[in-house]
């Protein structure tokens, strides 16, 4: 997981032959996190909401929960 751009919250991760970002934010119940996967700079997954359920989450472990969650869908076979 590396940090992308500017913005904080905003990470990245090259997985078998795909890129997944991921985007957290600071809600007022806590943080949630969105996940896209592409390929080749094609999107093959637009941003989804990804629900964490961990108590008292912090900005690092909704990352990870979203890099979970991306990498369930690329094993699944879901992207072409």
């Amino acid at each position: 997981m590396e940090p992308k751009g500017l913005d904080m919250g905003d990470y990245e991760e090259r997985y078998k032959d795909y890129d997944i970002e991921v985007a957290v934010e600071q809600v007022l119940t806590g943080v949630k996190a969105h996940f896209r996967v592409m390929r080749a700079g094609v999107v093959l997954k637009d941003w989804e909401l990804v629900h964490i359920e961990r108590l008292w989450s912090t900005e690092h472990a909704a990352a990870e929960a979203g890099f979970e969650a991306a990498r369930a869908w690329i094993d699944r076979g879901a992207a072409p």
